[in-house]
């Protein structure tokens, strides 16, 4: 049996006290028009179900059915009076003045009316559902948050206190939901027009406008033909009206718990919420805007950095944030801040220290220069970090001051390992010319290829690779020097040596493992970080509780590997 559904969507109202009789509100809207009227436990549900028939002007052929849903709950069924006493059971636990009903035409099967020789003439037939299995049974219509839309735009003189963009808001919205298209004939802030885009093709109907108020800045509705005389108005999962300003106000509420929600999750999260399809593109531009309106704008980010240096102070005492402005603009220079959760973690970390930078990724770029070590589970520990607008000496020199001013008072020898970064290699001999510093192989890599550009094909590349690897991991300073002659002898000289020349043999490391966020709103990014270091911070603890020796488990297993090798040498 096929069947022509349509949703009729209602809105929970919020009234102060329900009627001393017991009625409730029920509103209702099928196919653009809009009534609504009251019922209480004296009626039953062949009077409802007559009337509800009257005003849509149903025929004797068309079988409905009714059907009701309460928050949080699945879809309840209005078939007797029994489920019509449970829907005033249900509106009383939930405290409820409106209740949310929908209508099901199937049409060309026998009408649900109820009388008595009505029920007398249907009782011999048999629903197909009865007897079809679970994998061909019709599908219960599924209830979407965006239900509610269908009653957005109802009658002449509804007011929208958000003025004329609450208005366009929710005509976008209206339009998405019943299935069609409108244009806007006027679009100012204090008056629209907008009629069905049908209007020059089929000359439809449809039409709203309305005017802002000048009392109280409400935008009202002084005309409305909400009845379309074209084809095709029909809910699609698709929808040109469908764009980013729509899903924006859609996902606020996800986006404010969830920063890093990603555009693919809002697809999907949206299509099961609102059952719309939407494109990638839409999901980001939305998730940006939403962004936007929480956070205010990246401008606005930085000049909540003195707010949240105090904030800092004052829930994390102990810490270091230093912000540096401009003296005579009063601009954002560049900042320093470690947490004294970190600072005091550190001390019980190795001796190691991996510095690096980033690009942002906001509008203004900038970098973000980065002090990770290594605890002794090897696993990383962020201790410092600095937002700046490049890697120049200056920079690297802030940075690298107030980094040695944390590190002086724990009285031990750190050892850095880096790339070769512009203005690092300078700052740090000044900052600390008597620690150990290593340089990152995958940097040194990088930065060695790109000597050979235009200067040989991808196979002398791949040879001066590989010599290179077996260079970098030489084990004893006569296997160093026979890499060495090997990497000349490909590489060319004129290259190699260059490069090596201020490249001691003890100064290459295989690899590192930089920690450091992902920048778009600077003072977003900088509590972002504070929430990522917390939660490491609770799970390592929540782990550690369930150690059973004195060793670390990744040096424990270590430790195990090479006892058990070692029970294989010979004697």
């Amino acid at each position: 049996m096929e069947r022509e559904r349509s949703n009729v969507a209602l809105y929970i109202n919020s009234a102060s006290a329900r009627n001393m009789d017991g009625s409730l509100a029920v509103k209702c809207t099928h196919s653009g028009q809009v009534f609504m009227f009251c019922i209480n436990q004296y009626m039953s549900y062949a009077h409802l179900f007559e009337y509800i028939c009257e005003r849509f002007s149903f025929s004797a052929t068309d079988g409905i059915e009714l059907h009701y849903s309460l928050p949080g709950c699945a879809i309840f069924f209005l078939r007797n009076d029994d489920d019509f006493q449970m829907l005033f059971s249900g509106a009383k636990i939930y405290k409820l003045d409106c209740v949310d009903i929908a209508v099901l035409k199937n049409s060309g099967s026998c009408s649900k009316k109820v009388s008595a020789s009505f029920e007398d003439s249907c009782s011999g037939i048999v629903d197909e559902d009865d007897y079809l299995t679970e994998a061909f049974r019709t599908e219960v219509q599924k209830s979407y948050l965006s239900n509610e839309w269908a009653s957005y735009i109802q009658c002449v003189g509804q007011k929208f206190r958000g003025g004329s963009p609450e208005f366009r808001d929710k005509l976008r919205k209206y339009a998405v939901e019943v299935g069609f298209s409108f244009v806007f004939i006027r679009n100012d802030w204090d008056r629209v027009h907008a009629v069905c885009s049908n209007w020059g093709t089929e000359g439809c109907d449809w039409n709203v406008r309305g005017y802002v108020s000048p009392a109280n800045g409400c935008f009202i509705i002084g005309e409305l033909n909400n009845v379309h005389s074209c084809k095709g108005v029909l809910r699609k999962q698709k929808h040109e009206l469908l764009g980013s300003k729509i899903v924006k106000t859609c996902i606020e509420e996800d986006i404010s718990y969830n920063l890093s929600l990603k555009p693919k999750e809002i697809i999907s999260k949206f299509k099961s919420a609102y059952g719309f399809d939407i494109s990638y593109k839409v999901a980001w531009k939305a998730k940006q805007k939403a962004r936007e309106m929480i956070y205010g704008s990246e401008a606005d980010s930085f000049n909540k950095l003195t707010w949240y240096r105090e904030a800092v102070f004052e829930t994390n005492p102990g810490s270091s944030f230093v912000l540096e402005v401009d003296p005579s603009s009063n601009r954002f220079q560049r900042l320093f801040l470690a947490y004294a959760g970190c600072v005091k973690g550190f001390e019980f970390c190795l001796p190691v220290l991996f510095v690096d930078g980033t690009f942002g990724k906001s509008v203004y770029k900038g970098q973000i220069l980065c002090a990770t070590g290594k605890n002794g589970n090897h696993g990383f520990f962020p201790l410092a970090m600095c937002v700046c607008d490049s890697e120049t000496d200056a920079n690297w020199s802030f940075f690298f001051q107030h980094l040695k001013s944390l590190l002086e008072p724990q009285g031990r020898l750190i050892t850095f390992i880096s790339d070769r970064g512009v203005g690092l290699l300078s700052a740090f001999d000044k900052i600390f010319p008597g620690n150990p510093h290593l340089f990152f192989y995958k940097h040194l890599v990088h930065n060695l290829m790109s000597k050979y550009n235009g200067k040989g094909s991808s196979v002398l590349k791949d040879d001066v690779k590989k010599k290179f690897f077996e260079l970098a991991h030489s084990c004893t300073e006569k296997e160093y020097r026979f890499h060495l002659r090997e990497l000349r002898e490909v590489g060319g000289a004129d290259i190699i040596d260059p490069f090596l020349g201020d490249l001691p043999l003890q100064k290459l490391v295989p690899r590192i493992f930089p920690w450091m966020p992902l920048w778009n709103y600077v003072y977003t990014m900088l509590d972002q970080t504070r929430i990522r270091v917390m939660q490491m911070m609770g799970e390592r603890k929540d782990e550690a509780q369930h150690w059973t020796s004195q060793l670390t488990p990744v040096m424990e297993g270590r430790l195990k590997e090479g006892m058990e090798k070692a029970c294989r040498f010979n004697q």
